[in-house]
């Protein structure tokens, strides 16, 4: 070994250590940059030559500059990144619903339910003042808007859902198409990994847009050897080295709201974390779920109100009456399509006079066995028809139209076992059988006189109206023991734990996230300590080869000198 190679060793070390202090200089430079991966000077010896039985290296040789990152982790915390991303979105629409009912402190739905209670209330104490009726219809009225009102307000949410979606596609093929872009370059600055050093600003980038992709939904990175990243959702791909797949918002044929799928193949994306699957969840579960309770409640006070109303009497008989609910005629009840299905029983019509007395009662039997022989909308409008006085039909709408035939007389419901006059929508308080449909009957908004008070006769007693105070607080057979009022708190209540759990969960997500990033930070960051002790390594170590460098030379002019 010549004194010229211990130089060339020498001077293969000056150049590592300066290359080396560059890459310290680059990452103190960039210390405070948001999301920069601390760089690393690669070095290897050279290959080693024989000069006897000697094997003599040749220095070091720089092979690339590369990032400082644990793969596995930076994968794991795209993961938290869409379980964060998800829990806020359901956090959001928690809130929103939680905000629409009234913050859950007993106001909106359960305060108006309290309030037509304290009506019926107070007009048990006065019958026959018209004002305390009237309150009644207009309480009535209030708790009906407020029903709608909630329910529509609700469907808004619910809408808005949808058109999140879509505007969650259009950021995802933004940045589908921006990781393709950079796939590219990357492979192109690279040189395919054949130069063994990292496209450092241009990964950086790539991580960022991968980062903010699986806050829309979980996706699986995997890294290829020419330094190309594949994504993955579910078994499909969006990008593929510089090739990439858009998605688009369509209407999902299960649930009938907008889901996200490949446009190419026209299937949903498999995705089960992040911003696209907690918008679908909040609209068909949150939203969704509580549309469905809301009609549950508002069905059941519909249903419960309107069984007692229709048997029972107000101030006046009716002249004509038209069903608010419409069936399909000729075929039996229990396949009408009305909204509740009519029991075996029968009801009772009473003919009375102008003055309010009874004329003459009759009974119509309601079969409904499930066998042949069954009543149908046409039997029993045949069976009233058939009464002298009063003509029946079933109209082109399917509705039942009762009339009486003389101008000096009048009917009423009575005794009522079958359910079949509140199942038609005769005599009933409400109209409608759903949160978005109910509403006071129309005929007592023209004369609070038709409200049903009496049960034996009108204005011969208040039993219709002892049976509807506190209906609302009474269990119930039809909804299984419970209130209607216990409904809709139970309902609340479900709502309040499912906040709570739902919080808990986006706050553990939240936590891990956190954790992860600490860790990602540990070990990308750039700590200035650690960068200015290998600032100083690389410093000692050009100093100690230029030191072999001089004594080479000085121990060269030894040897000219002889």
């Amino acid at each position: 070994m010549s004194l010229f190679s211990a130089i060339q060793q020498a001077n293969s070390g000056l150049q590592a250590s300066q290359l080396g202090l560059q890459v310290v200089g680059n990452n103190i430079a960039n210390a405070n940059t948001p999301g920069y991966i601390r760089q690393r000077l690669e070095l290897t010896p050279t290959n080693a030559t024989r000069q006897g039985a000697l094997l003599i290296g040749h220095g070091v040789r720089p092979t690339g500059v590369t990032q400082v990152i644990d793969k596995a982790l930076a994968e794991r915390l795209l993961a938290a990144d869409s379980a964060v991303a998800g829990g806020a979105t359901m956090d959001r629409a928690y809130q929103q619903l939680e905000n629409l009912i009234g913050r859950l402190d007993g106001e909106g739905l359960s305060n108006q339910l309290t309030l037509f209670n304290n009506a019926l209330h107070d007009l048990s104490t006065q019958p026959n003042d018209r004002s305390l009726r009237d309150f009644v219809i207009q309480q009535g009225e209030s708790l009906a808007l407020g029903i709608r009102t909630t329910y529509e307000s609700a469907q808004q949410l619910q809408s808005e859902s949808n058109q999140d979606i879509k505007f969650m596609a259009n950021e995802m093929n933004r940045l589908i198409e921006q990781i393709a872009g950079l796939n590219v370059e990357i492979a192109t600055v690279e040189g395919g990994r054949v130069l063994g050093s990292d496209a450092s600003g241009l990964r950086e980038q790539r991580y960022g847009a991968l980062r903010e992709l699986a806050q829309f939904v979980d996706i699986h990175v995997q890294e290829q050897p020419s330094g190309n990243v594949s994504v993955f959702v579910g078994g499909d791909y969006l990008v593929s080295e510089g090739n990439h797949r858009e998605v688009a918002a369509a209407i999902s044929p299960i649930t009938g709201g907008f889901e996200i799928r490949i446009a190419q193949t026209d299937s949903p994306l498999e995705t089960r974390n992040g911003k696209v699957f907690a918008m679908m969840q909040a609209r068909n579960e949150v939203f969704g779920g509580f549309l469905r309770e809301l009609d549950q409640f508002a069905g059941a006070l519909s249903r419960s109100v309107n069984e007692v109303h229709s048997q029972g009497q107000g101030r006046i008989g009716f002249d004509s009456l038209v069903s608010t609910n419409r069936g399909q005629a000729g075929v039996p009840l229990r396949q009408s399509g009305l909204p509740t299905t009519p029991g075996n029983g029968s009801f009772d019509i009473t003919l009375v006079d102008s003055s309010g007395a009874p004329l003459s009662t009759h009974r119509i039997e309601v079969r409904a066995t499930g066998q042949v022989g069954d009543a149908t909308l046409d039997s029993v409008a045949a069976s009233i028809d058939a009464i002298a006085g009063l003509s029946a039909r079933i109209n082109s709408e399917g509705r039942l139209e009762v009339n009486a035939d003389s101008p000096f007389a009048s009917f009423t419901f009575g005794e009522d076992t079958s359910g079949f006059v509140a199942a038609v929508g005769l005599n009933t308080f409400f109209v409608g059988n759903g949160a978005l449909g109910i509403d006071v009957n129309p005929l007592l908004r023209t004369s609070s006189d038709y409200l049903a008070i009496s049960s034996d006769g009108m204005s011969q007693d208040t039993q219709t109206l002892v049976n509807l105070i506190d209906l609302v607080d009474r269990p119930l057979e039809s909804i299984g023991g419970r209130t209607i009022r216990g409904l809709f708190d139970q309902n609340v209540a479900s709502l309040g734990q499912k906040i709570s759990l739902q919080k808990s969960l986006s706050s553990g997500a939240r936590d891990f996230l956190a954790t992860l990033e600490s860790q990602h930070l540990g070990i990308t960051g750039v700590n200035i300590d650690e960068e200015t002790v290998q600032m100083l390594a690389y410093n000692r170590a050009f100093q100690a080869s230029a030191k072999v460098i001089s004594t080479a030379n000085e121990m060269l002019e030894v040897l000219m000198a002889l």
